[in-house]
């Protein structure tokens, strides 16, 4: 089976500590691991049930936010330091990732 990395279409920024937001649809506070233009890596409190959609709002330390619908592909617990979180693989939905104007893109180019 070939490595999941090899399937994505865009290249992945690690942007840990830089995007944080809010899983809007059920209220609870997201940190960005790592971004593309097709989706995103992020640590929750919770876990999120795979396949279900959420919307999410996510900001940059300068108040530039961006809205974004997403499917759960993965949700897996982890630990580190004593903390349990969760790790949560986010599909971006009804996004044209050849679009250079699109929000996501213009976060990106933000934190990188």
């Amino acid at each position: 089976m070939s490595d999941p990395a090899d399937r994505r279409r865009s290249t992945r920024v690690e942007v840990l500590g830089k995007i944080q937001g809010q899983a809007v649809t059920v209220d609870v506070t997201v940190l960005v691991r790592e971004i593309s233009l097709g989706g995103m890596s992020i640590d929750t409190p919770k876990p999120f049930k795979v396949g279900s959609a959420c919307d999410f709002f996510l900001t940059l330390g300068d108040g530039a936010g961006v809205e974004l619908l997403g499917k759960v592909v993965y949700s897996r617990a982890t630990v580190e330091d004593g903390r349990t979180f969760y790790v949560s693989g986010i599909q971006f939905i009804d996004r044209d990732d050849r679009d250079p104007g699109n929000p996501v893109g213009g976060l990106i180019q933000k934190v990188s």
